[in-house]
């Protein structure tokens, strides 16, 4: 199914921390699944969190290419010191554009769709959707990244 995003700098849902999935169950791996189906539906979707779709949670889905990641409870574990500067928009923020410095490489360790430990270490453009992806998991939006 696809969903609604939501919209908007002072959205509530948007603003706040979202809640650790404590567990996975068929709500959960549904949820995803309607997740992927909303990337996948629109050509301009790199990535959504849990809170985009107006649900409190911590979890969020990466399309790059061909490449779907979900990852539930996601946590940056290691950061480079090294930063890089790229184009961010947003679907919650349509028609924003701003310069976001971030990290250039990013660990990240998260539980998959079977519950799973997982690490990923990105690096460039997926370090910054990941990372953009979390920030929505903590109630930041790209907006706030404006004067770093």
């Amino acid at each position: 199914m696809i969903l609604t995003i939501q919209k908007g700098q002072n959205n509530h849902i948007l603003r706040q921390k979202a809640s650790k999935v404590n567990q996975i169950t068929a709500e959960i791996k549904q949820l995803i699944l309607d997740m992927v189906e909303t990337i996948q539906d629109d050509d301009n979707a790199i990535g959504l969190a849990a809170p985009q779709i107006n649900q409190s949670l911590r979890i969020i889905v990466v399309k790059l290419d061909k490449q779907l990641i979900a990852l539930i409870n996601p946590v940056i574990k290691k950061a480079s010191r090294r930063q890089t500067v790229l184009e961010q928009g947003c679907l919650s923020l349509p028609g924003i554009n701003v310069l976001v410095k971030r990290p250039r490489k990013v660990t990240v360790e998260a539980l998959n769709t079977e519950g799973q430990q997982v690490r990923i270490k990105a690096k460039d453009f997926l370090a910054h959707v990941i990372q953009h992806e979390i920030d929505h998991l903590d109630g930041i939006l790209i907006i706030d990244k404006i004067n770093e």
